[in-house]
């Protein structure tokens, strides 16, 4: 029998499937963002790869340390990832950061993470292990504080050359003052590449050298400020030695 014709039209029943449409626009826009933020990561870490490979050889495997309990309070690497990588140079090792320039997860779009990665250049080929646990324990503190302050590129505009305090590591007895402390050159010498700057998928990653200082050289620092870094840097292009560090080499100054 036909519905007759003067009866209500019921209105239609939301079911589980109709009431998820609503949802989906949600989620859509959740997995858009995600896979941005994929593709912005892996693009950096391309160009940075690129731009290693053709200095040097890169080693496939990268080191990813275990993190120490001090910095268990300190915000993560904008991308979570802890990684460093080693690049093999004619008579030389490159230690380098990778993962400071990866895009926040957060908020990916339009950012380089922090514009920046940090690299020691070991004058050994092959490198000891003494020399590759100094040159992760650096990095690693150099990057933790650059994290901790939200960025070092502030600083470096307006000193253009900074000088850092770091842990005493496995460091022969020359780097250490008298209370045991040791120091590194951030950003000068200026190192011996074709450029300091990598062209990521968001904005410039610029690369920034960390040396490491005598006990001797350090305590000129404490007691004269800029005019030491500027004399120690100046010091260390004129003996040839430049950007590099030289695990256990005299002072200079």
């Amino acid at each position: 029998m036909g519905r007759r014709p003067d009866a209500e039209p019921k209105p239609p029943v939301k079911t589980r499937s109709s009431r998820k449409r609503f949802r989906d626009v949600d989620e859509i826009t959740d997995i858009a963002a995600e896979e941005a933020f994929d593709g912005a990561l892996t693009e950096s870490i391309r160009a940075r790869w690129v731009f290693w490979q053709e200095l040097g050889d890169l080693a496939p495997e990268l080191i990813a340390p275990q993190v120490n309990s001090i910095y268990k309070n300190i915000p993560a690497w904008p991308s979570d990832r802890l990684a460093f990588l080693t690049i093999e140079r004619e008579g030389s090792t490159v230690l380098a950061t990778d993962g400071l320039s990866d895009p926040f997860h957060d908020n990916h779009q339009g950012n380089q993470g922090f514009g920046l990665e940090f690299f020691m250049d070991i004058a050994e080929r092959p490198m000891s292990e003494q020399s590759r646990n100094i040159a992760v324990e650096t990095l690693m503190t150099v990057a933790y504080n650059t994290v901790a302050r939200g960025g070092m590129e502030d600083l470096l505009d307006e000193f253009g050359v900074i000088s850092m305090e770091i842990p005493e590591s496995d460091l022969p007895a020359t780097h250490l003052t008298a209370d045991g402390s040791a120091c590194i050159l951030m950003g000068a010498p200026k190192a011996d590449f074709d450029t300091l700057y990598i062209d990521g998928p968001m904005g410039d990653i610029a690369l920034i050298s960390l040396t490491l200082l005598t006990g001797r050289e350090t305590n000129l620092i404490r007691k004269f400020g800029a005019s030491a870094r500027a004399d120690i840097a100046q010091n260390l292009l004129e003996a040839g030695i430049g950007h590099r560090t030289i695990v256990g080499r005299p002072s200079i100054i």
